[in-house]
């Protein structure tokens, strides 16, 4: 684990679906609300200026960091698989950009 370690669960799960709803370079408005439903206002804004600063080597080498920590089985990382799913169908369109985020989330978990 590196420094970074500072988010609990819900911040962390916040990081990455924004990592996911980003994966067709834009976070939609129904995908913005669902996360910001996890966490109070001011944390989502803090966790998501982190997640606009970093690059992508960045954020995958984030969610590494954390995935051993917060979803160490393989049943707690379908349950965030089916958050990422249903992030992805908040806005109506399952993109292929997004098929693919979830084909390297996959393999990330």
């Amino acid at each position: 684990m590196s420094e970074q370690v500072k988010w609990n669960f819900e911040e962390f799960t916040t990081y990455l679906l924004l990592y996911a709803s980003n994966a067709d370079m834009e976070i939609s408005e129904a995908e913005e609300t669902l996360i910001k439903r996890r966490i109070p206002e001011s944390n989502y804004e803090k966790i998501k200026s982190e997640f606009d600063i970093a690059n992508d080597y960045q954020r995958i080498q984030t969610i590494l960091n954390y995935k051993g920590l917060y979803f160490p089985t393989e049943v707690q990382a379908r349950e965030l698989m089916d958050k990422v799913i249903a992030l992805f169908n908040a806005d109506g369109d399952f993109s292929r950009l997004e098929e693919n985020c979830m084909r390297l989330l996959k393999r990330l978990f």
